[in-house]
């Protein structure tokens, strides 16, 4: 059985659910695993249906929870209700998206289908995966770090090297959250402040970057894993100004592809360097199965935004001719299987003497 994880303890949750459900039906024998709000896990044939969520009630549900070192999927009681081949993670932010879940399905040794820890940290935390970006040698606009603890005992530091090193405007984020949630452009440094402050509602560290006026974003995927990644057609995100807000993404109502070109209008050699820096960002966070790769492009100069680990809807649509959402998922479940199998070949034990396959 195919479980498919969504939902979570997010600002991120609602998109989850549409990624999941959608996931969900993508697949003939699957169940959902919904995580609610606080964090507990719910199984039921009820979850399978999105009008369930506008009066969510756990009545009609089981709660259920992994074990280690155990495939199966177990109700409080401990009765086992499935033995799982696979998870499919539609998780999207905190506790899903970062790591914490990669690292609940690795202990109990179920293959799942997004990049491992690493990789789901790294790509949740904005200034960790830029930290790797630039190790990797890719082009990242400048910028730099704030804790809660320094803004909130005034020690504004920060400033100095922002008025050494930037120019006025200034983009803000929560370093660890998606969808552009608590994102916010600063004109000068009165609204810098109050921007900051928004921010900080969601995370305990902010990342301020340059930011690029008269910029296009252009969005590529890559499918694979460390033998090989795919590389999907590139898009560019239509009918906004300064940056991409999550009303933009997931609440406009506008006709399918009505928000975004595709294949993005870009000569040749940007593309090719597009495709290129796409695949060096996948393997720069050790990503796994699918990941889309965000570009800001200005006067000809490419710069590697970030890269989201889980994304919406998992990216099917930048596969277009070559994947549907059904095929894609096939895909994502065969490489977590092979992901596993090659670490369950791993020697994990050591003293005593020499692994017992290892001949003197």
């Amino acid at each position: 059985m195919i479980a498919v994880i969504f939902g979570g303890r997010s600002c991120e949750h609602d998109v989850s659910i549409v990624t999941g459900l959608m996931t969900l039906h993508s697949i003939k024998k699957a169940i959902p695993v919904y995580i609610d709000r606080e964090g507990k896990f719910w199984c039921g044939k009820e979850l399978e249906n999105v009008d369930f969520y506008k009066k969510f009630s756990t009545r009609s549900l089981k709660r259920v929870h992994f074990m280690p070192s155990d495939r199966g999927l177990y109700t409080d009681k401990g009765k086992r209700l499935y033995t799982l081949e696979a998870a499919v993670v539609c998780c999207h932010g905190a506790y899903g998206e970062d790591g914490c879940l990669q690292g609940l399905l690795e202990i109990s040794g179920i293959p799942y289908t997004c990049g491992g820890v690493l990789a789901g940290a790294a790509g949740m935390d904005k200034i960790a995966m830029k930290q790797l970006f630039s190790a990797a040698g890719l082009p990242c606009v400048n910028y730099i770090g704030v804790k809660r603890a320094d803004f909130e005992s005034e020690k504004y530091d920060f400033v100095t090297e922002l008025k050494s090193d930037f120019s006025l405007p200034l983009i803000v984020k929560p370093a660890n959250l998606g969808s552009s949630i608590g994102i916010g452009l600063a004109r000068d440094y009165e609204e810098l402040f109050e921007k900051m402050r928004i921010a900080f509602e969601f995370d305990n560290t902010v990342i301020i970057e340059q930011a690029l006026e008269d910029f296009i974003e252009v969005n590529c995927a890559a499918l694979g894993d460390r033998d090989g990644v795919e590389v999907s057609l590139t898009e560019q995100p239509t009918g906004w100004k300064e940056f991409l807000s999550y009303e933009d993404k997931y609440l406009t109502k506008s006709k399918d592809g009505a928000r975004r070109k595709m294949p993005a209008p870009i000569d040749e050699v940007s593309l090719k360097r597009i495709e290129e820096l796409t695949v060096k960002a996948f393997d720069a966070v050790d990503a796994t199965g699918v990941a889309r790769v965000d570009f800001l492009i200005r006067d000809g100069q490419i710069y590697v935004n970030e890269i989201n680990t889980i994304p919406g809807s998992l990216a099917y649509y930048l596969f277009e001719g070559k994947y549907t959402l059904e095929t894609l998922t096939e895909k994502l479940i065969e490489l977590a299987k092979k992901r596993r199998a090659e670490k369950d070949a791993l020697v994990y034990t050591y003293g005593g003497g020499m692994p017992r396959h290892i001949k003197k």
